[in-house]
């Protein structure tokens, strides 16, 4: 059964069956304590993103592009787009400006059609660096 995690050292969330052994955001070793619900989201101020970051990165697996070796910045991606859904009704880039209109939105739903930008062939990356290329 999925129960709630924090680390004690740096308050990050975990929701899942265990906690992480290791904490993605400090890489302190033993540091999870199970907590409600209430203040799982109180400390984060949503639901915790670290099963989407799972979803994500099981999304990559056999594919030619993987999740952003950079944390703190697949963590900041992750609340923009959980942000965004609570605002708006769909995950959309953080890092794209809304037109407004649903139809163009769906384009930004995340992931996008991230392979069709510049920054693909060029950065090696998707728009925002969620997703990199993978090194040959």
């Amino acid at each position: 059964m999925k129960k709630y995690w924090r680390c004690t050292v740096c308050n990050d969330v975990h929701y899942g069956d265990a906690p992480p052994k290791v904490c993605p955001t400090c890489s302190q070793i033993n540091v999870y304590v199970e907590v409600e619900r209430k203040e799982a989201l109180a400390v984060e101020g949503e639901e915790p993103k670290f099963d989407l970051i799972k979803v994500l990165s099981e999304f990559t697996n056999e594919k030619d592009f993987t999740l952003n070796p950079d944390n703190k910045r697949v963590q900041a991606i992750i609340k923009g787009l959980l942000i965004n859904e609570k605002n708006h009704g769909l995950r959309l880039c953080p890092c794209r400006i809304r037109e407004g209109t649903r139809e163009r939105d769906l384009a930004l739903i995340c992931p996008c059609n991230f392979k069709t930008q510049d920054n693909w062939n060029t950065k090696n990356e998707c728009w925002c660096g969620l997703f990199k290329k993978r090194k040959a």
